[in-house]
């Protein structure tokens, strides 16, 4: 008796329960819902209708200045909106790339403009110049002051939490409106491991802080991180490596930062210099005058990451085997065809030998702008066809949704 009472109680209950969620289904429509969470989050919070664009078109890529690093990375370059941390050992070209990929979003608009932040107090205009950058249109703040740096950028939060009581140059950017930082796509720290931290200035000379750079950027990356995709802006953060002593196993290197800034990054580049004999680039006296670098994806958030890519570098020209690594990549994707060992076909063109056709390709801008095009819409072609395959799954959510 007591068994049937309960069981009509717990129906009734149920029945009552499911009349009122029918009832505010009823009430609350997906308009209504919308405009709810819009309220509470801000505005472009949610995306019924899937208006949210999550593919990087070719606008907002910056080409690295080498074809066989823009090919590892994926997407043709560095993404805009991103946080980039190029990591290395010593001399293996870090600020020179930072500065090749200025020099590559520069070129695409004379209005275009750069920011360089010299932590380390180290900034050549002459050197700058002579790698082809245009050094007017870049500007450069001198400070190591991590507090400061920060601040610059993402402004300074009041105290109750409620708007900024000093607007940031990211802020400027999202506004549009100060002519300095209209054109603003890239930003370049270098580097992240000389920062000097609030902890650090206040601790007494030669007195040691556990870890002061991660515990200042677990914080403030965390407000970095919406402003940088929100100004559309590559921000490239450039590391060194350290070394983990009493490390027993595996890579004992490792970049300064914590592992707040590795979880920020979307993409990780690090580099290191080849010395092999036939990897040193001398001059007609014997001197060294460049090397090749190798260069690995260990993150990637846009492609497909530990990918490789090797190029050369002079150090007062840059990077300077452009031609032949398009014609690698035009081997590759079958651009350059290759009747035999020896022989090389572009684009209807005989050519024998290697060098030849690396000098033919180089002394011919038209034709290195158009496999160096064909190459990217090629590889970018299949990037984005595998996605689609990938992605070709029901969304139960999105039903329910409709």
């Amino acid at each position: 008796m007591a068994t049937s009472r309960w069981m009509e109680t717990s129906s009734k209950g149920q029945l009552k329960s499911q009349l009122l969620t029918e009832n505010i289904m009823k009430k609350v429509t997906l308009s209504d819902a919308e405009k709810q969470i819009s309220k509470f989050f801000g505005n472009d919070s949610i995306f019924f209708d899937g208006n949210f664009a999550t593919t990087i078109d070719k606008d907002n890529i910056i080409s690295t200045g080498s074809p066989m690093l823009d090919y590892a990375i994926g997407v043709g370059g560095l993404p805009r909106g991103r946080i980039i941390q190029l990591a290395g050992q010593e001399s293996s070209g870090k600020t020179m790339l930072s500065f090749s990929c200025i020099k590559s979003y520069l070129d695409k608009d004379p209005e275009n403009t750069a920011l360089f932040i010299d932590a380390e107090f180290t900034y050549d205009k002459e050197w700058v110049e002579k790698l082809g950058v245009d050094s007017s249109r870049v500007m450069v703040i001198r400070a190591n002051d991590a507090k400061k740096i920060f601040e610059g950028l993402i402004g300074i939060y009041n105290s109750s939490g409620k708007g900024k009581k000093m607007k940031g140059i990211l802020d400027h950017i999202i506004e549009g409106t100060d002519p300095r930082f209209k054109k603003l796509g890239i930003i370049v720290l270098d580097s992240i491991a000389v920062l000097n931290t609030p902890l650090e200035q206040k601790a007494d000379i030669g007195k040691a802080n556990m870890a002061p750079i991660p515990r200042f950027l677990s914080t403030e990356l965390k407000k970095l991180t919406p402003v940088v995709a929100e100004a559309n802006v590559a921000f490239i953060g450039i590391n060194q490596i350290r070394v983990n002593l009493g490390q027993m196993f595996g890579d004992p290197n490792t970049s300064p930062g914590g592992k707040a800034l590795k979880h920020a990054c979307s993409l990780m580049i690090n580099m290191a210099p080849i010395f092999g004999s036939d990897s040193v680039i001398n001059n007609e006296n014997g001197d060294r005058i460049g090397h090749k670098v190798r260069a690995k994806i260990g993150k990637n958030k846009v492609g497909s990451p530990f990918k490789k890519a090797e190029y050369s570098i002079k150090y007062l020209n840059g990077i300077v085997n452009k031609a032949e690594e398009i014609l690698d990549l035009g081997v590759l994707f079958g651009f350059v065809k290759r009747p035999n060992n020896v022989m090389y076909e572009i684009l209807g063109e005989p050519i024998r030998g290697r060098s030849a056709a690396v000098s033919y390709i180089q002394n011919n801008k038209n034709i290195m702008d158009d496999l160096d095009e064909k190459c990217r819409n090629e590889y970018l072609s299949n990037e984005k066809d595998e996605e689609d395959e990938e992605n070709i799954v029901d969304n139960d959510l999105m039903s329910m949704i409709e």
